[in-house]
């Protein structure tokens, strides 16, 4: 199954750093290399072993676009604040297979990165929900892995 989930700059921003400078506790229960991402309810397509991309919306200084892909972990409930905007009381985590060019290298500055990003997805066939995350088919997945 592949997934395409959805969120804030600010919040992806959060998690980036946790990611790579595993700062909080929360990181801490999990393996390196492990983003974590989170929802306001469960879905039945939430499941361990998919493959997820993470699409972040644009604000000023960030064109929007998917910015990772990797494999979803166990979902579970998180019973504690992580995210600065917003609650999100069911944690996903990644673990991270790809990032787009320039996070890594520039986490704090979203102008440097280059992700997927809007005309890249509808050259695809892909329009981002306004919902947390939406199924992809299994072709146009493996189109975008090609593009990340």
């Amino acid at each position: 199954m592949y997934l395409l989930l959805k969120g804030k700059l600010a919040n992806f921003q959060h998690s980036l750093m946790d990611y790579l400078e595993r700062r909080s506790a929360l990181i801490g229960r999990f393996p390196p290399g492990t983003l974590l991402w989170g929802a306001r309810q469960r879905y039945t397509y939430f499941r361990e072993g998919a493959t997820v991309f993470l699409y972040v919306s644009r604000e000023a200084g960030f064109p929007g676009g998917v910015v990772l892909y990797g494999t979803l972990q166990r979902p579970e409930e998180l019973r504690e604040r992580y995210w600065l905007e917003g609650d999100w009381p069911l944690l996903l985590p990644i673990r991270v297979e790809k990032l787009a060019s320039g996070v890594v290298e520039a986490p704090r500055n979203p102008a440097a990165w280059r992700p997927v990003t809007l005309s890249q997805l509808a050259e695809l066939g892909v329009r981002p929900l306004p919902s947390p995350g939406q199924k992809l088919p299994e072709d146009k997945a493996k189109a975008l892995q090609a593009l990340l």
